[in-house]
Formats: structure tokens, C-alpha cells, sequence
């Protein structure tokens, strides 16, 4: 029978449907619940709290000694998260207690795997997935609800966008339709022999839109600011301090930054003054963030909003991130 550890909250459809039974967890260094089920020739073993209760500091949180212990005793073949870390003596201590034959992997319940320590996986032989786009429209319409765009005026405001994946082609395009003046950047627009071409294949007309060819050129002048970039480049670098002080002292105020992005894309000169800025009423922020980065960021700049899984809330958004896990569940089984 294959084996399967959750360690994120799924769904509450997704409990029913599996049938998840709670149980007296014998595989706890504490005395706490957890949820079980075999369906389909699959043992389920679903422990919510290890994710939903994990603590900036990975060197003293007890939720990832927990982890640690469960896939050492339990011995599943998946691993599946959400932003909750699995440091590289976690996965190692896994590997030990299984062997080196059996095929296991990691699930990203979402898309940003910097919480995995991608490398030490690779060196044992763990595969890492993870579900890029699936929640992309809501991320998206959480973001417009910040924005408000459809209060912004098309001769006073401009709108910068930065980053036109899944998530930004949907802003830019509720710019458009609004008839805003809207400028965009994205490493992958700097080509301008293929702007026409990448912007048409994201449904945005090329008519509509400036291109612009740096981060100082979108922001400068901008009243409203969308972000939604991944952590790594294309090149696998981190994007850290890739917007500072200077570029945010551009922004005509008052304005409004909405971000999807791992908070350290802003530099610390960049958070002190948006943090200054937002205390004086001439702007406003907002960082959607895994939770550890957002209880990690709050103390330090109080007068931003640091939030986080608000944008997969709504159980659209929940159901339809667990059917994406089970069909990367059924895919890797199937592979063998």
C-alpha cells in the first residue's frame, strides 16, 4: 500500500470526500490528532497542524522536529506542504529510515518551493512538484480587490505591473478594461521582437499596453503598483532587494503597492520607507506572504499589511488546489 502524509490544511470538501477518520496519533511526539483513511490501495495520513503552526524560527520549531519524526515512523512515498519548511535533515533523516530504492516525493501544495531544501532532494533522488497556476486567478482577484482599480482615474493615475504570468495578465487586462494608462514590465518583454507575440499568446493587446524596459521605468511616476514575480529568476537567482528606496521615492502619492511576492524582493531601505510612507497616510501596502514570512515581517514594519493564505481562502480556490494534488499523487504512482 502506498503512503501519503498531508501536512498542510486541505479543504474541508476534500476531508468529506476522503472520508478522513481522526485518530488517536501514534506516530506523535505529543498527544495530539491527526487523520487517517486508506481509499483506493493508499494510506492517507493527514496532520494539518504541522503546517498551519509553523513558526518563522526553523532551528526551534517543534512542528518541523514533528515532521521529521512522522516520516522517519509512518514512512509515506508523497510528502505533500504548503509554505511549511522541509529542511535538509528532514528529508535526509526520510530518505535513511525508507532506503535508497523507493521512489518518494515532495508536493507543493501551490507554486513557491523555497521552503524545500530543492537541493539536498535532488541529491537524494526526492522529486519536488508543485501546482503553478492553478491558483493564479484568485491570487489575481484578491490583488484587484486592493488595487481598486475601477477607482482610479485614466488622465491622473498610471498603473504599473510587474510581472505578467497567470497572475499579472489578468491585472493587466482588468487595467485595460477600465481604458487605464498602463505600463508593464517583465524580463520576458525585453525582447521587443516578441513583445507582440507573448502578449497576444497572454490575451493582452499589444495596442493597449507600454512595455516598459527596466523596474525604474514602470515605477517611475506610478499611483498604483502590482507584483506578482516569482522569488527566482529564470536563471534559478534569487530576486532579493530587486525593488529599493530609490524606486519607491518615484511613486506619485498618494499610491498603492499590492504585492504577491516574497517580501525580501523589497529591500530593507524600500520596507522602512513604505512602512514610514504608510504611517503618514501617503501610501498604501499590501504583502500577501506564506505565514511564517508574514508573522516574521509584521513586528518589524507594523504600519504595512503582511497577510497571507487570504487569497486561497474562498474553497474554489482550496478544492481546486487538492485536485491538482491528487492528480500529481495518481501521476507519480502511475510512473512506476
Amino acid at each position: 500500500m502506498k503512503k501519503v502524509i498531508i501536512t498542510h490544511p486541505i479543504a474541508s470538501a476534500t476531508i468529506e470526500k476522503l472520508n478522513l477518520k481522526s485518530i488517536h496519533e501514534k506516530y506523535s511526539l505529543e498527544d495530539k490528532k491527526a487523520y487517517y483513511q486508506e481509499i483506493n490501495n493508499q494510506a492517507i495520513l493527514y496532520v494539518p497542524d504541522i503546517g498551519a503552526k509553523q513558526i518563522p524560527d526553523e532551528e526551534n520549531d517543534p512542528s518541523i522536529d514533528r515532521l521529521g519524526y512522522l516520516l522517519t515512523q509512518f514512512q509515506p512515498d508523497i510528502l505533500i506542504v504548503g509554505s511549511n519548511a522541509v529542511p535538509a535533515w528532514v528529508l535526509t533523516s526520510w530518505r535513511s529510515a525508507v532506503g535508497n530504492e523507493r521512489e518518494l516525493m515532495v508536493i507543493r501544495r501551490g507554486v513557491d518551493t523555497r521552503a524545500i531544501a530543492v537541493f539536498t532532494a535532488e541529491k537524494l533522488n526526492i522529486k519536488v512538484g508543485n501546482l503553478p497556476g492553478i491558483n493564479s486567478p484568485y491570487v489575481a482577484q484578491h490583488m484587484l480587490k486592493y488595487l481598486e482599480l475601477y477607482k482610479a482615474d485614466k488622465n491622473k493615475n498610471k498603473i504599473a505591473i510587474i510581472g505578467v504570468g497567470n497572475i499579472g495578465k489578468v491585472i493587466v487586462n482588468e487595467s485595460l478594461k477600465y481604458n487605464l494608462n498602463t505600463h508593464i514590465f517583465s524580463p520576458s518583454l525585453i525582447d521587443k521582437n516578441r513583445q507582440s507575440f507573448y502578449l497576444q499568446e497572454r490575451g493582452i493587446n499589444p495596442a493597449q499596453v507600454i512595455c516598459e524596459d527596466s523596474l525604474v521605468k514602470v515605477i517611475h511616476n506610478a499611483t498604483h503598483v502590482a507584483i506578482a514575480i516569482p522569488w527566482k529568476d529564470k536563471d534559478g537567482k534569487p530576486q532579493a532587494d530587486l525593488i529599493t528606496a530609490k524606486e519607491i521615492e518615484t511613486l506619485t502619492q498618494p499610491c498603492k503597492i499590492v504585492s504577491a511576492s516574497v517580501p525580501r524582493i523589497f529591500s530593507e531601505s524600500a520596507l522602512r520607507l513604505m512602512n514610514e510612507l504608510s504611517q503618514q497616510g501617503k501610501m498604501f501596502v499590501r504583502i500577501d506572504t506564506a505565514q511564517r514570512r508574514a508573522e516574521e515581517f509584521k513586528p518589524l514594519y507594523p504600519h504595512l499589511q503582511f497577510a497571507h493564505n487570504e487569497a486561497f481562502a474562498s474553497p474554489e480556490c482550496q478544492e481546486a488546489l487538492d485536485l491538482g494534488m491528487f492528480a500529481l499523487i495518481e501521476q507519480h504512482f502511475s510512473n512506476k
